[in-house]
């Protein structure tokens, strides 16, 4: 029985798709989605991040450095066998996707709900109460068993780790000029978990060229994986692909940690 909480490869054609999953989340959140792409022709891949898929003490080693390096490596495993690639991320997988598009030359990027306006005011104080309070209980609404199954995130986490996303999303917004490659920006009205004017702030400060910002009306913030939305978030991330050129040189771009 296939791992859902393992990293996913599926071998396609020689034009390659990252997928970056959310905070405290796995890549099942992205398998519907990486299906539909390999269906496609695409070569996907979805890594694990650091300090996700086992237990929440793992995620209170790790700094946003370290989810950008696990990032970074599953970029570095696409380009052995890949032409081009575009790096697609949801929640705070969108974050680490603007990360590698401003450090790497890629074909294009896209961010699902990416977390640079987190809906909770408590997380800007997560610095703080880390030292008072190590763990938060996370707040999961219930879903059906064929939505459930793909969102296995920790039932709690460490407060640092909080942190450090709130860190990741301050220092993105800093880089997010430095960013060239075709982009598609996608956000859902009704997401109580990253506020929908992160979406607005992404498309106007990045520099690319060939831009565009999405709205589905439902799916919440985990939209990746509830249908009809789902759907139509896949056909919508198809036919930007379609669209550009995707066929780049791999450069790379010293980071600014």
């Amino acid at each position: 029985m296939t791992d859902l909480k393992a990293a996913f490869f599926m071998a396609g054609g020689r034009t390659g798709c990252l997928l970056l999953h959310g905070f405290t989340s796995t890549p099942a959140e992205l398998l519907p989605l990486g299906e539909a792409l390999h269906n496609a022709g695409y070569t996907v891949h979805g890594p694990l991040l650091p300090g996700h898929g086992t237990v929440p003490e793992d995620l209170r080693k790790v700094t946003y450095c370290d989810w950008i390096e696990g990032a970074q490596q599953g970029l570095n495993r696409l380009k052995q066998g890949c032409n081009s690639v575009v790096v697609i991320g949801h929640s705070m997988g969108g974050l680490l996707a603007l990360q590698i598009a401003a450090r790497n030359r890629v074909s294009a990027v896209v961010t699902i709900a990416a977390a640079l306006k987190a809906a909770d005011p408590l997380l800007s104080w997560a610095w703080l109460a880390k030292y008072f309070r190590p763990y938060v209980e996370a707040k999961r609404k219930s879903h059906p068993p064929a939505i459930q199954q793909y969102l296995l995130h920790y039932d709690r986490f460490p407060t640092a780790a909080a942190a450090e996303l709130y860190s990741l999303a301050g220092h993105t917004r800093t880089i997010l000029p430095h960013i060239t490659a075709p982009a598609l920006v996608i956000h859902t009205r009704d997401d109580t978990t990253v506020k929908p004017e992160s979406a607005e702030i992404i498309y106007a400060k990045i520099s690319s060229r060939r831009k565009e910002c999405f709205w589905l009306e439902g799916g919440t913030h985990n939209v990746p994986v509830v249908p009809p939305y789902n759907q139509q978030l896949a056909a919508k991330i198809l036919e930007f692909i379609a669209g550009e050129n995707i066929h780049r040189a791999w450069e790379w771009v010293s980071p600014e940690n």
